[in-house]
Parts: C-alpha cells; structure tokens; sequence
C-alpha cells in the first residue's frame, strides 16, 4: 500500500523535521526513519516491526494518509442502507447507481410510496408508520443487516462509479471505523447551482484527513458514510432525539470511543443542489440550530473558533484597541515568536526561519477562523455593537467580506465573485440565525465562547 504525506504536513530540507497533523505537531525522525518515510510515500512496504509501529504512529497522528485501490465488490461484507422520505425520483436514481451490492430502503411515512414498487432480490423495504427522521431511519435500516460494513446513503445522493468500492478498501485496515467520501454538488447553469458547486457545507474539501473535532476535517456528513456494524452497535447507533447534526453526533461518539475515521476526496459522490435560495436557507438555518444540541453533547467542539491564550489576545487588542491595540498586539506575536523559536533552537536546522514561517501561519489561520466566527456565531452581537461603534462595523465588513473573497480568489469558481461574496452572506445570516434560535431556546452558550487551545495552529503541540 502506499501513502501521502497529508497536505498541511511539511518535511524540512533534511526530511528530518516533520511539521503537521492534529493537533499541530513537530516530530523529529532519524535518518533512518526519514528513508522508511520515502519509501513509504514511494509504494514500498513496512516490513520490520519498527517500521510498522512508526508507520502507525504517523497514520494515527494525521500526518500520513494510505491511498487504496478500489475492492472487488464481493470482497468485502457490506449492505447499503438508504433512508427515504418522499423522495421517489432520487431513490430510483439511486438505485439504479448501486450496483448489485444488496440495498435496505427505510421508508419515513412518506406521504406516497409504493413499497412493492421498489424491491427486487437485492433490495429490501422497510417503512416506518410514523416519520422519525432520519437518524430512526438509519438506524432501522442497519440493525435489520447482518454485513460487516454498512453504508449509509441518502436518497437525493449518486455516488460515483466505484465510490463505495473505494471507501470499503480502507476498512483492509482493521483500525479503521468508518470512512466518508467527498460530497460535491451537482454541477448546475443557475447561480445557485454554481454557488453551491463551490460552497456547498458537505463539500469538505480535495485532501485526505483523519476525523476528529478541532481537525482540519473535524466532522462527516452521513450523506455517504460506510461505518463497521459493530462500531455502531457499540455506542447505539444515531441518536434518534436529533433531526439535524445527528451525523455529526455520531462521528464524534465514535471518536470520543477510540474509533479512526477517514475522510477519502478522492472518492466522490454527488449532492442534489436546494432549489431555491429559500430552501438553501432553511437548510443553513436547520444546520446552526443543531449547533446548540451538539454543543449539549460534546461541549466545547462546536466552539466558533479555537485559538491559543496568547493568540486571542493578540487579536482581540489589536481588533478593538485602536493604534495602542495593534501596537500592544504586534508585541504579543513578537514575544510568542521568540519564544516559538526556543522551542525550536534544538530541533530544526533553522529555528527562526522556521519560527516566522509558523507565526505567520498561524496569524493567517487566525484571522479567517476569527472573521468566520463574527460573520456566524457572533453576527447579531456584531450587528448589535456596530450601531455604535464605527470600528465594529469595519470589523465586520471585514469580516464578511475577507474570507468571501479570499476563498473565491483562491478556487476561482465557475460562479462570478459579486455573487459569491453576496451568496457567503446570505449563507452567514441564515447560519447564525439558526444559532441564535437554538441559544434562545436552550441556553447554550459554549457555541459562542472561543476555545482555548494548547498550542497555536503552528506551534508543535509536542516534540519526539
């Protein structure tokens, strides 16, 4: 099998030094090891002992991802379940994408529905009298199989060919719990199709990650999801309370149990696009509401944004401090620069170079995460001051605008930038209404409190 360095990862000059994973780290590797890392990223095997515990240690840290080859379909143990609720036109569609793999449909109450009309020898349904939603549905659906690997599949989703048989390879591994494909949009002529082709919230990006909160990737969507049966059976199945983020809910109960769960780009499926921008808010605004119950369930991994003590207060002086506040800011980062530097005095061939180069990447990744959070979870907080503040106002034009149009320039979708960035907007206030009403609702407050993280996006939580 081969690997790939993840993509946030780094190797110095000397391939020695390895930068990357989550929680952001630096790792020192012998010469020896640095060979055993080339070879690897090359297809060679592990062979020794020592190589496989090292090789390990990388993959479980994020800083190596393996890269499979799609399984024959017999080769693997798996049934497809498909949660369905009044959705006939992209159920057959579906099925028709599936293959011969064996297929369980779990029909919500949906208002017309023809069971008989569906199932065949290789699909089975079942129905639900009254709608439970879709965590019930799921759930349904994988205690009625007995396969080894159950992957969930919604109905409005096609997967692309060979998808499944790429996310099943990965489970060759026995540490690995589940896996989660990339969910794209389907390409479209209208501005929300191609708004949605760049933006859409399942679309989590074309690099390889291991899952877990405060990651890069830190969720999957159960849009497409092949889970182990006994991962499931071990902590319940979906919570069946949730009609939104249930998905989200789950992936962290497996992780919070000890799971591995990947996330694979390179497998792809496609999403039907909302139809309108009124269904495309409802389904954002739907999405910061479950924001507050996640928040009851996992407190702290839906905080808006994570930053170290030192960074936050770095830009919150300089934000809201005037001329003093940038000045008192900069010192800040200056001190932690110097200080990154000590750390780094006997590990890396070029301590200070590689000091600046981290303190820049963090303060980037500062920045955006921090304008996110004003432009969502703290927007009617923002609003509220900035008809008193002039320098709130330009905090949040900022705010908005920065990470709009830095993520345009740097995809350069199909869609033209004013849309974008009047589309981000949009997408922003239906979010954080949705937030606000589940505030409101149960009082919640960890969604808008920063959490405090050990070490700054580019500061190595640990040595080795």
């Amino acid at each position: 099998m081969r690997f790939e360095l993840d993509a946030h990862a780094r190797r110095d000059d000397n391939g020695t030094a390895l930068f990357g994973g989550s929680p952001f780290r630096l790792l020192r590797l012998s010469s020896s090891g640095s060979r055993m890392l080339d070879g690897w990223l090359a297809g060679e095997p592990a062979t020794t002992r020592a190589e496989r515990q090292l090789q390990r240690r990388l993959v479980d840290a994020g800083l190596l991802h393996p890269v499979v080859e799609p399984v024959e379909p017999e080769s693997v143990d798996a049934a497809i379940v498909v949660p369905h609720h009044d959705d006939v036109e992209g159920l057959s569609e579906l099925l028709s994408a599936t293959g011969e793999r064996p297929v369980v449909v779990v029909d919500d109450a949906s208002r017309t529905f023809e069971a008989g009309a569906w199932r065949s020898a290789r699909v089975r349904v079942l129905r639900h009298g009254e709608n439970r939603g879709p965590a019930a549905a799921r759930n349904t659906g994988w205690r009625s199989v007995e396969a080894e690997i159950v992957v969930f599949i919604d109905s409005d989703v096609i997967p692309s060919p060979g998808c499944v048989e790429l996310l099943l390879a990965h489970f060759v591994d026995e540490s690995v719990t589940a896996v989660a494909p990339r969910v794209r949009a389907r390409p479209g002529i209208g501005r929300l199709d191609r708004y949605e082709v760049a933006a859409s919230p399942l679309d989590l990006g074309p690099t390889a990650a291991l899952v877990r909160p405060g990651s890069a990737v830190p969720y999957v969507p159960s849009t497409v999801l092949a889970v182990r049966q006994s991962a499931l059976a071990a902590v319940g199945g979906f919570d069946e309370a949730m009609r939104v983020g249930e998905d989200v809910d789950l992936v962290w109960r497996l992780v919070d149990a000890g799971a591995i769960v990947r996330y694979e780009p390179r497998a792809v499926a496609h999403h039907r696009n909302r139809r309108s921008w009124a269904e495309l808010a409802r389904q954002r605004h739907a999405y910061g509401t479950a924001a507050v119950e996640l928040d009851a369930r996992h407190p702290g991994d839906v905080s808006p944004v994570e930053l170290p003590p030192a960074m936050l207060a770095a830009w919150a002086v300089a934000s809201l401090g005037g001329r003093l506040g940038r000045i008192a800011g900069a010192a800040i980062s200056g001190v932690e620069a110097v200080r990154l530097r000590g750390k780094l005095a006997d590990r890396v061939d070029d301590p200070s170079g590689e000091a600046l180069r981290l303190t820049v990447m963090s303060h980037r990744h500062a920045a955006y995460w921090s304008a996110r959070a004003v432009a969502r979870a703290w927007l009617p907080i923002a609003i509220i001051a900035g008809l008193f503040s002039r320098r709130v106002r330009r905090l949040l034009a900022a705010s908005w605008l920065g990470p709009a149009v830095s993520t345009w320039w740097r995809d350069r979708p199909v869609v033209d930038p004013a849309t974008f960035v009047a589309a981000s907007m949009f997408d922003d206030v239906a979010y954080a209404t949705g937030v606000w009403r589940g505030l409101l609702r149960d009082f919640r407050p960890g969604v808008l409190v920063p959490r405090l993280a050990r070490s700054s996006p580019g500061e190595p939580a640990r040595t080795d």
